[in-house]
């Protein structure tokens, strides 16, 4: 083994609601979900469909980004998420944010008081995905939200009370709210001659009419103008510890367990000699494939990869034959990028980049699209890709690595795929980048 390996880390650091957790006895096949439920008994964090899909399981992982200077928030599957892969982050479960014996977030006590849970088994996994929401942007718009929940599953409700309840913390129901008042304040019943004058429909509010009586089909379930404000600078801080300190973000970790052994290499050389020393270990970004197959196939991978501080791997950038993405980019990130082009650059350049765009809208859930990588959907060659037949289509150029072959580009065509789950790329060959026309 190469001389890197004697100087490596085998102890996960990482925090859980404000509380650091140093454990040297994990095992890179556990969850994220069973370290919480088993290991620390956060049980208020539900497993649910096991594969990323229901949303039950949703908590709130935070990393500092250096190169943007600022704290990011994903709303994550954790069910999916090895535990291995959470060195150096922060996570926040539903326990994390409040709770009836200390005092309630606005996110729960405003679902609550909106009968937007019944049976309850979903709603600790849309809290916490309305509260991220609410920490990356504490004003967010009705189609923020909605994209929010795309990942979240509720089997009793129907959807409206929760969004009923959650609709106050948007910009767009503070519109509605300061119109309706200016209205009141100006003796106006309606603004446009209602013959039906304070019955407007216009006038009325989640069943409530402009004089405060109901509407004669629904009956007032709540009212919005008794919720506590949400205040952004009341929330917990982002741990000192892992906005000052980087040696987590350098550091080649390795966790040894039972059937499995988890690498976290730093730089590409180290990325291609484990390559080429394991050949078929699998990739690992967002587990959104590789931890599905685990778990319902029994599948056992012997050794696992995570690229995530590779910086080849995880950088964007323009070039002249179009937009370079790294293979560990996510496709949230993947999305950006394409939204920053598409506005930057002649609408005949990015019309490719708009058919993308398009497509990830409907690609799972934002907690899939949070983790899942570009590269990890080539490369998984999965027949029912959305992402894929764009690709080919669009003849986007792949840049291969491997430690004894060097660098060689391919072109994502007809003959890219080989069979079922099968490409061109060799076994010891690593997907660096994927560059988009």
């Amino acid at each position: 083994m190469r001389e890197y390996i004697l100087k490596t880390e085998s102890t996960l650091t990482f925090y859980v609601n404000g509380r650091k957790v140093v454990d040297n006895n994990v095992d890179p096949e556990w969850t994220l979900l069973y370290y919480l439920r088993n290991k620390l008994r956060l049980c208020g964090t539900k497993l649910g469909c096991s594969e990323g899909g229901c949303g039950a399981c949703t908590v709130m992982v935070s990393r500092y980004d250096r190169v943007k200077g600022k704290v990011i928030h994903l709303a994550i599957n954790a069910c999916l998420a090895p535990v291995a892969s959470m060195h150096g982050l922060a996570v926040t479960t539903v326990e994390g944010i409040g709770s009836t014996k200390t005092h309630l977030h606005p996110v729960q006590k405003r679902i609550a008081e909106a009968h937007g849970s019944q049976c309850g088994f979903c709603t600790p996994g849309i809290v916490m995905s309305m509260y991220t929401l609410l920490r990356n942007l504490p004003k967010p718009k009705m189609k923020d939200m909605e994209i929010a929940f795309q990942g979240n599953l509720c089997r009793c409700t129907g959807y409206r009370p929760i969004i009923e309840g959650f609709r106050s913390f948007t910009e767009d129901w503070e519109q509605s709210q300061a119109m309706y008042n200016n209205h009141l304040n100006n003796g106006i019943s309606n603004g446009n001659g209602c013959a039906k004058g304070d019955q407007c429909c216009k006038n009325k509010f989640n069943g409530v009419t402009a004089n405060g009586g109901c509407t004669e089909d629904q009956a007032v379930l709540f009212s919005k103008t008794e919720y506590t404000p949400y205040d952004p600078s009341q929330e917990p801080i982002f741990p000192p510890e892992l906005r000052m300190n980087s040696s987590f973000d350098s550091q080649f970790l390795v966790i040894k367990g039972k059937r499995a052994t988890w690498y976290r290499p730093t730089k590409l050389e180290d990325l291609l000699y484990l390559k080429s020393e394991y050949p078929h270990a699998r990739i690992i970004v967002g587990n959104t494939e590789v931890g599905v197959e685990m778990k319902f196939k029994n599948m056992i991978y012997p050794v696992l990869i995570q690229p995530n501080q590779i910086l080849e791997l995880t950088s964007v950038a323009t070039c002249s034959s179009g937009l370079r993405i790294g293979a560990a980019v996510t496709l949230n990130d993947m999305q950006q990028a394409l939204r920053n082009d598409i506005e930057s650059q002649p609408e005949h350049k990015t019309r490719i980049f708009v058919a993308i765009v398009n497509m990830l809208h409907w690609f799972a859930g934002k907690q899939i699209r949070n983790v899942g990588a570009v590269g990890g959907n080539i490369m998984t060659s999965s027949p029912i890709s959305d992402l894929n037949p764009i690709f080919n289509a669009a003849g986007c150029q792949l840049e291969l690595h491997s430690k004894e072959n060097g660098i060689r580009y391919v072109t994502m065509d007809h003959t890219f795929f080989t069979g079922y789950r099968r490409t061109v790329v060799k076994p010891d060959e690593v997907l660096v980048s994927i560059t988009i026309p």
